[in-house]
Parts: structure tokens; C-alpha cells; sequence
């Protein structure tokens, strides 16, 4: 007979696991057995668990299944943390295995206990410890079916090494295949109503609308009842940006300006997004409470409708079959033609004048706008673009006008940390196509070791390390909050070109936004991975704001 480990890596092939992530530990040994004997799932080793739950999390958000990540026990487990907290908040399926201690030891408070289903109850949807092998199966298909219901998010299953090794018998459980929740003809019918009578409609879409269908689907509905629509924090890329119904990004940092005529909308229809802080500006895109004009709530989680915010309607239903429902339907002719036309190009308006980037030099190193004007000018409409959390990022967002063909992974959590495992796993996930790592200085730090798991497996990532020496986005608040009084922000950073070139990668250097076009271009034409310190500008902390501003604002 089997082992459950064996079972468990059977079970995984017929959940569609295709590829897991891991640190190696002598906890759960017997599956790494058993995957050494498994051609069809790609075991990946990265250097730190951090690394491999946030590769879990990124390779998830490209499939839309459950990313499977392996780790040990105790450090183990909560170097994965990191990658658990960043599932829950961006909505990504995910499910961390743990190997845990021989059953006997579980209660003696030995060498790495701890108990998960403390650790990770507020993380995690479900957090369960398997204590009998021929459980273990039906636990990990239970586990996937719930970290796709309803809100997608993290569940951790923890499992004795000695339960790995038990013989088990009997047949493999279905998998529970996700079935989407529809929309009644009735409720499809009201939003159209209401769509249909408005003057300055808004439809705010979230990530639920990922896929590859959900892409389709939002773009056939936008189509053909020319709405604006803007989209969620980290979810540019889900509607082209060059769309005269495209209304905005609503992500995080933004100027009043570049938002609050979002106000004027008269019917807001929010679709597959929690309305989180950063989305709605902190709770006025909407108002919450009571919002000023009407809102129709649609998310497959109930719990999601109304927790924050009064609703006019709320539908529980997935983000695909109501896009796909209402796209269905013929649009009546709006009450004011003109004013609905209107409407919509005065959005639009504001996102290209928003996006408008004129070169400028800075006193200490090179405007980031630099490099991300040389990704718009060389990058296919199908690159990924793996982000870390950063002031850099502003850049990006603002200026890069994102088509749906494009792929954007960011962290909705703020976790700095997701850039370069994000890479790595969008770079194993589709080796042809162009993969581009936005990252801070900090961010590098903190999970670039996975530099090296990119070189081992060949993975070509190009990553462009935003080097203000500086955490900047704690920079940027300080100088809010306390001007002109610097403490804990400055950094001291290697080279790292020359670090790149230890790993095995490439290493390019860019001080001079001269040469930013012909570096760019080195750098995409590797046929290995690449890192690019672009020395960046502490003037220019963001796109938004300069050191000098901000010291300007805050003058008595």
C-alpha cells in the first residue's frame, strides 16, 4: 500500500498541481520522496520559506488555482507568515503544507512547537493538523476547495512527520471542481435598469475578474454599455488603459486630484472587490458609511456586502457570469446621450493627462519616470510586471498605460518582499514571454537571495533595483510627520551589479538617465536573468513628490 505522502502527491496531480514551491525540511521528507517520483509537478527549492509561500501566491494569481507551498516546522513555518498574511489580503488562493512534529512529541512542548491553528487563525480561511494518514487526502482536497470559495485565501495544513509515512488504502476522493455562483435574471435585469437610467455610472472592478475569461468578459460587457470603469488597487492591467471608457487605477498615494472627480458618479456598481481601504481611498470612493449616490455590491462572499459600507443592492454572485450576464443584455438608450458621452471622456481625459511624463533630471541620481518611459517604449503587450511595495511603484502606476494582454502581480497586502519571488515564478510560469521586477532597495534585500533560485532554474527575469539608499516610503511619511528629522530611513546598500554577477546573473549599472533607452535594452535581451541597479533619486521620492516639496508643505 501507499504512504499518505504518497497518497497526498497522487491527490495533488488530480487537484491540477502542476508545480510547488518549498525550503527542504526533515518534517515532511517523505513527500519529497514521493515528488522525486512525480514527473508531472515541477518541485521548485527556493532559499528562504518567505520566498516560496509569496512564489505560491504570485504562481496562484497567474492560474487561478490554489499555489502550493512546502516548509518545516517552526522557523519554517513562520518565515512563510509573510506569504500566508499577503494571501489573505489580495484574495489569492493558497495552501501552505507543514511538516510538524512526530505525533508522540506534540504535547511536550519540545523543539519547534508551536501551535498553527493559533498562529494562523487570523491569517488563514481554514488551518487544520491532520493526525492520521488516511485523512490526509480528503483534508487537502477540502483545503482547496476552500481557498477557492467564496473570498479566495490561504489555508494551512499542518501534518506530524510520522503521519507522511502511514500505509493508507482506499480510493482517492473527488475533487471538488469551483463552481461559480450566478446572478438571477431578476438582479441582472435591476443593475441593468439602473445602469441604463444613470448619467455618470462608475463600475469599479477587482480582481475576481483575473482570468483570462474574466479579462474577456469585462471587456465585451464594457463594450457594449460604455461605462467607465476603473479598476482596484494592484489590478491596472485588467482593462486596457488605452480604453476611452477607462476610468483610473484607485490605488494607493494618489493626489486628490487624480480621484475625487470619481465622486460625481451617480450609481457606482462595484464588482469581485472587498471595497478595501486603499481601493476606496480611505473609505470616500464611496463614503462609508452611506455612500452619497447608489451602490450595487456584487461578490461571491457575502460577508463582503455591507461590512463596511450601506448598499442599494447586493448581489451575491462571481465577478464572471454577472460580467457575462450583463454584457448578455441590450443596453437601453441612455436619458442624456451627450452627458453619458461626456462622462466618460472627461474620466478618461484625466487618466491620459495623468499619465502624461515629462522628462526631468534630478539633482542625485536618475528619475525612476526614466526607466519605466524605456519598459513602455520596449515591452510587448504581453510582459509581466512583478512589483514590490515602494515609492518607486508610483511611477509605474501612473505612467504605464497597461493593456489586458499585459499581467500585473503586485502585493495588495504592502508587503515589501513579493517583487522577486513574484519574477521567479512568472519567469518559470511562461519562459517566453518578457518578465520585468520593479523592486526597491529594501525590497531587494529582503527576499533578492531568490536571485539565486532564478539562476538554478533558468528563470529570466529582468529586475530594475529602484537604489535611493533610502526606505523611501517610510522617508516620504516622515517628512510629513516629523520634517526635516531623518532617523532609521537611510541605508547603506552593496553593489548590486556586482551582486548580481556573484549569483551568476547578469549585472548592469544605470546612474545616467542618458542611458537609460540602450540599458533597458541590454537588459531585455539577456538570455538569463538580469539586475539592473538604476542609482534612483531621494529628491524624487515619488512620482508625486520631491524631498523639496514635501519640506515646503510642511513650512510654517
Amino acid at each position: 500500500m501507499p504512504t499518505a505522502a504518497r497518497h497526498l502527491i497522487t491527490m495533488l496531480r488530480r487537484l491540477d498541481v502542476d508545480r510547488v514551491f518549498c525550503v527542504p525540511g526533515e518534517s515532511y521528507l517523505p513527500v519529497l520522496d514521493a515528488l522525486a517520483d512525480e514527473p508531472a509537478i515541477d518541485l521548485v527549492t527556493c532559499r528562504h520559506e518567505s520566498g516560496a509561500g509569496l512564489m505560491a501566491v504570485a504562481d496562484a494569481k497567474m492560474t487561478d488555482r490554489p499555489g502550493v507551498a512546502l516548509v518545516s516546522r517552526g522557523p519554517g513555518a513562520t518565515n512563510a507568515a509573510l506569504a500566508v498574511h499577503t494571501a489573505q489580503q489580495d484574495g489569492a488562493p493558497m495552501v501552505l503544507f507543514i511538516g510538524q512534529l512526530p505525533r508522540k512529541n506534540l504535547e511536550r512542548g519540545v523543539f519547534q512547537k508551536i501551535d498553527y491553528e493559533r498562529t494562523f487563525a487570523d491569517m488563514a480561511k481554514w488551518v487544520v493538523e491532520v493526525h492520521e494518514g488516511g485523512r490526509l487526502v480528503e483534508t487537502a482536497a477540502e483545503a482547496f476547495r476552500v481557498a477557492r470559495d467564496g473570498t479566495p485565501g490561504p489555508v494551512v495544513i499542518s501534518v506530524p512527520e510520522d503521519v507522511f509515512d502511514e500505509q493508507v488504502g482506499g480510493a482517492l476522493p473527488e475533487p471538488t471542481r469551483p463552481s461559480l455562483t450566478t446572478p438571477t435574471p431578476d438582479e441582472v435585469t435591476a443593475v441593468a435598469d439602473r445602469l441604463g437610467a444613470a448619467k455618470r455610472p462608475l463600475l469599479l472592478i477587482g480582481g475576481q475578474a483575473r482570468s483570462a475569461r474574466g479579462r474577456a468578459a469585462l471587456a465585451a460587457c464594457v463594450d457594449r454599455w460604455q461605462v467607465p470603469v476603473a479598476t482596484s488597487y494592484k489590478h491596472q492591467d485588467l482593462f486596457d488603459n488605452h480604453h476611452p471608457c477607462f476610468a483610473g487605477h484607485l490605488g494607493f498615494g494618489l493626489p486628490p486630484a487624480a480621484w475625487q472627480h470619481l465622486t460625481d458618479a451617480d450609481l457606482i456598481v462595484a464588482v469581485g472587490t472587498r471595497l478595501n481601504e486603499i481601493t476606496t481611498q480611505h473609505y470616500r470612493l464611496p463614503n462609508a458609511p452611506t455612500p452619497d449616490q447608489p451602490l450595487i455590491h456584487i461578490h461571491p462572499d457575502p460577508a463582503q456586502i455591507g461590512r463596511v459600507f450601506e448598499t442599494t443592492a447586493r448581489i451575491v454572485a462571481d465577478t464572471i457570469p454577472f460580467l457575462e450576464a450583463l454584457g448578455a443584455r441590450t443596453p437601453p438608450a441612455p436619458p442624456d446621450p451627450s452627458a453619458r458621452a461626456a462622462w466618460r471622456d472627461r474620466l478618461h481625459t484625466a487618466v491620459l493627462d495623468l499619465a502624461r511624463w515629462t522628462p526631468s533630471e534630478a539633482p542625485d541620481g536618475v528619475d525612476f519616470g526614466h526607466v519605466v518611459a524605456a519598459l513602455i517604449d520596449q515591452l510587448p503587450s504581453d510582459a509581466v510586471l512583478a512589483m514590490d511595495a515602494g515609492n518607486f511603484g508610483s511611477w509605474l502606476h501612473r505612467h504605464f498605460l497597461f493593456r489586458s494582454t499585459h499581467l500585473l502581480l503586485g502585493a495588495i497586502s504592502g508587503a515589501m518582499g513579493l517583487g522577486m519571488p513574484a519574477a521567479v515564478a512568472a519567469a518559470l510560469r511562461y519562459p517566453d514571454r518578457q518578465v520585468v521586477g520593479v523592486v526597491g532597495d529594501g525590497g531587494f534585500l529582503m527576499t533578492g537571495n531568490e536571485l539565486a533560485t532564478a539562476v538554478q532554474y533558468g528563470a529570466r527575469v529582468r529586475l530594475f533595483v529602484a537604489n535611493n539608499r533610502s526606505y523611501g516610503t517610510i522617508r516620504l511619511h516622515q517628512e510629513k510627520q516629523f520634517p526635516g528629522r531623518v532617523a532609521g530611513t537611510n541605508l547603506t546598500n552593496p553593489n548590486f551589479a556586482a551582486l548580481a554577477e556573484a549569483f551568476g546573473a547578469r549585472g548592469l549599472m544605470l546612474d545616467t538617465p542618458q542611458d537609460t533607452p540602450s540599458v533597458v535594452r541590454e537588459a531585455l535581451g539577456h538570455n538569463g536573468p538580469v539586475v539592473v541597479d538604476v542609482r534612483t533619486s531621494l529628491e524624487h521620492l515619488s512620482t508625486f513628490s520631491t524631498l523639496t516639496s514635501l519640506a515646503a508643505a510642511a513650512a510654517p
